[in-house]
């Protein structure tokens, strides 16, 4: 029985699988037998029991899993959600359907917020969950000790599930839900581990099939449920062709990773904390092409000062001495609140005022950001760029190079994840000295497809062709304007796509570290001439999976490393 995914990180397995419970009691709208006081103390209770764990998990983790944690821990103890539940309560109803319909209207109003407050939505369902079996009283469905390497199946994974996750024992992880940007996906390739996301009907074919092997090909976004001897030899050889690649050495350079031809294209990190400096300069990154500044103001009640910024921007890229180091301000907004920014409520804030737009009314905040940049590249022998998030217009794009230029930043740029700016790529590159494709969020606009969506993911594949083709015209005016562009998005994570938009006109690439190695692999297997022909090749294509196939056939080292 073979059913097909989406490849979330890339590996092949073979192996038995456990399929992860998702028995949670199912509460009715039935009147409580209890009072309003004895119903409430349950909720209440379990509630903080469930903050208590999930801040005991978020201490035993690191980076961004240890980030996002303690993220869910504020939604699971955020006393609006308790006050909605009271009132079903105070209806006459049980604890378990107070939390029910409560988180339902919490979803709601993460849904239509969109972007980083969407992909919210199942981490208040895991809350949720967790909580229903507190009140009940029983043990919650959590991912068990594996006694040797196991395939794991479920309907998601929220980031609680994969806190303790002993990952050495996990061959390769499937889900019915999820996207290729969503938590799952994430923490496996952060993991190097095989996934394979948006498997519909995983879940009810495991249960059919419990007790045999399973085989994985994720790189295809194929499972297959009791394979035949052929493929699992096929796989064993993939297998073994990964170990290879993992053991090859790398031409690598001051300039960057050279192809086989001798072309440069530098290969840089995604980093948002001090943890992931060290990651990267291990990894071999040549710098680091998207450093995340938003993730040091999510959990302030008030902006940062000024010198503590400047000594939180000299500790982050004192590390990268002689190196580039792209530092993205601050991507705030209504789709990732502050507490220190007041916005007017939006009808639909995903489109509303975030990035650089909030400049408008806290134009101080970037001003002072901008001059802590400058001081802590004065500080440093690091060679500090700057861009901005959210452009839409040339004109902004302008406005932001001439502040940047106040502050004595001499490399000024911007991010295009806005679909207009796809159209203007002629006049911002005119005007920037750098723009950086955030294929994500351009991804999930191009579609109009939520890229938390399972029902959506297919559009959200950074194969698709629309994706790729904004990619080369970006590219094009990159190039006609002397304007380097690079790519900072999940598709500079995908070591099989990464060549492709090299051969597109791109000229840098920036990806997460855990993939930095096989993205190089890559990269350094091929041509020039060969990244090119996968460029063409792709954009000819009429589907995300004609592009990765037509690709791949130019791309002919890619099966020998196992990509």
């Amino acid at each position: 029985m073979e059913l097909k995914g989406l490849s979330a990180s890339s590996g092949a397995a073979v192996g038995p699988f456990f399929l992860l419970s998702t028995n949670i009691p199912t509460p009715n709208s039935q009147m409580s037998q209890l009072s309003f006081e004895q119903e409430g103390h349950l909720l209440n209770l379990a509630i903080k029991r469930v903050g208590q764990d999930l801040e005991a998990r978020a201490a035993r983790t690191v980076g961004e899993l240890h980030d996002i944690l303690l993220a869910t821990v504020e939604i699971a103890t955020d006393p609006a959600i308790a006050e909605e539940a009271a009132g079903f309560i105070a209806s006459g109803h049980t604890a378990s359907y107070a939390i029910v319909k409560a988180t339902e209207v919490f979803q709601e109003l993460l849904r239509a917020s969109g972007g980083y407050l969407a992909e919210r939505v199942s981490d208040v369902a895991n809350i949720r969950d967790r909580v229903l079996c507190e009140i009940a009283g029983i043990t919650y469905p959590e991912i068990p000790h594996f006694d040797e390497p196991t395939i794991l199946i479920a309907q998601d994974l929220s980031p609680a599930d994969t806190s303790d996750l002993e990952t050495e024992k996990i061959l390769a992880i499937v889900t019915a839900g999820g996207g290729p940007t969503s938590h799952t996906a994430i923490i496996a390739r952060s993991h190097g581990i095989a996934a394979i996301v948006a498997c519909a009907d995983v879940v009810e074919t495991a249960k059919a099939h419990m007790g045999q092997k399973l085989a994985v090909d994720a790189t295809a976004g194929l499972i297959t449920f009791n394979p035949d001897s052929g493929l699992v030899a096929e796989i064993a050889q993939k297998i073994e062709r990964i170990k290879a690649r993992k053991s090859r050495v790398i031409t690598h350079s001051p300039d960057g990773y050279a192809t086989t031809d001798g072309f440069v294209i530098p290969i840089f990190a995604n980093i948002g904390r001090l943890e992931d400096t060290s990651a990267a300069v291990a990894a071999g990154a040549d710098g680091v092409g998207l450093l995340r500044t938003e993730l040091l103001y999510l959990e302030r009640k008030d902006a940062p000062t000024l010198q503590e910024q400047i000594a939180i921007y000299s500790e982050l890229i004192k590390p990268f001495g002689g190196r580039k180091v792209i530092i993205r301000t601050l991507d705030a907004g209504a789709d990732k609140p502050m507490a220190f920014i007041n916005f007017d409520k939006e009808p639909n804030p995903v489109l509303g005022i975030r990035g650089y737009r909030t400049s408008t009314t806290h134009e101080h905040l970037l001003r002072t950001q901008l001059e802590a940049i400058a001081q802590a590249a004065k500080n440093s022998r690091v060679e500090v760029w700057v861009m901005a998030p959210m452009i839409t217009l040339p004109s902004e794009a302008a406005d932001f190079v001439k502040m940047a230029r106040e502050y004595g930043l001499q490399k000024a740029g911007v991010m295009i994840e806005v679909p207009a700016a796809i159209f203007l790529a002629d006049e911002i590159t005119k005007v920037c000295d750098f723009v950086s494709i955030g294929t994500n969020d351009l991804g999930q606009y191009l579609h109009a497809a939520d890229r938390e969506s399972a029902p959506l993911a297919a559009f959200n594949d950074p194969w698709q062709p629309a994706l790729l083709r904004a990619i080369h015209l970006i590219a094009q005016a990159g190039k006609n304007n002397n304007c380097p562009v690079g790519v900072c998005g999940e598709a500079a994570s995908d070591a099989a796509l990464a060549p492709v938009l090299i051969g597109l006109g791109v000229t840098s690439l920036s990806c997460n570290v855990a993939t930095l190695s096989d993205v190089a692999q890559s990269i350094t297997a091929h041509s020039a001439d060969q990244l090119l022909l996968a460029g063409t090749a792709a954009l000819a294509a009429k589907t995300a999976q004609d592009a990765k196939n037509l690709a791949r056939e130019q791309l002919s080292e890619l099966r020998n490393l196992g990509l």
